[in-house]
């Protein structure tokens, strides 16, 4: 029951998303960044995930968090296409799938597991910023709150296991573990060639460059151009920076 009392008030709180890509939809936020709501969170994202979606494309969101960029996505590729959530954190998990049926989207389907370099099961480090939670493989959040066991998956799996969609766009945003993420999608890389929009953000310059070129060196090697997107964090301490990664 208190599970159950949890997840009842973690629904009370919907919001219609004021502007941006996802204007005029419902989003249950509890607890979540007010930007979501005002649609203004991380704008250059909206942007690109809107630009390189057509109708009838599938869209894998990689560390999903409460599924802002997954409403987006869905209202971008429609009935006749398909978005898959990522997203290990249960209270989130569920947060997805109602803003889904709120919204009428049955194209989104979620998936409450975490997205990796090898399938089983890991340590996640929760956090007190809704979207902070982190593998233990990866590094912990500054505002660490707990932690649970969780199951892991590759994309590579993933997509072999479920009968998923072969992606047209993936979007990882994981806290630390995007290489990791990456290493689990080999075969989808090569055979597929999807868009890539990915997150690295680091508390130092010096962090942030050597994730970086960590990850650019694994997306060249596969035959991919990278091009930074347009910073959508100007006036913070934290470093962040997003990319897009396209094949050539």
């Amino acid at each position: 029951m208190r599970l159950v009392s949890r997840l009842l008030d973690a629904f009370s709180e919907r919001r219609v998303v004021a502007t941006g890509e996802a204007a005029g939809l419902t989003l249950v936020s509890r607890d979540a960044d007010p930007e979501f709501g005002r649609g203004t969170y991380e704008r250059p994202i909206q942007q690109a995930i809107a630009s390189k979606l057509a109708p009838g494309d599938a869209f894998f969101d990689i560390g999903a968090n409460i599924g802002f960029f997954s409403l987006i996505a869905a209202r971008r590729v429609g009935t006749e296409g398909q978005v898959y959530a990522f997203e290990p954190v249960p209270r989130n998990a569920a947060a997805i799938l109602r803003s889904a049926q709120l919204n009428g989207f049955d194209a989104i389907r979620v998936f409450p597991e975490a997205v990796g370099a090898t399938i089983g099961r890991a340590e996640l480090l929760l956090a007190r910023h809704i979207g902070g939670a982190a593998l233990a493989s990866a590094e912990a959040p500054p505002d660490m709150n707990g932690h649970l066991e969780v199951d892991v998956t590759t994309l590579d799996d993933a997509i072999s296991r479920h009968g998923l969609r072969p992606p047209s766009l993936v979007k990882i945003d994981v806290e630390g573990a995007e290489i990791e993420v990456l290493r689990g999608m080999t075969e989808t890389l090569r055979a597929h060639r999807p868009s890539i929009i990915y997150e690295i953000d680091d508390a130092t310059r010096e962090g942030l460059e050597r994730k970086a070129r960590q990850i650019a060196a694994l997306l060249t090697s596969a035959g991919y151009v990278l091009a930074a997107l347009p910073p959508s964090y100007t006036e913070q301490s934290w470093h962040v920076q997003h990319l897009l990664a396209e094949a050539m």
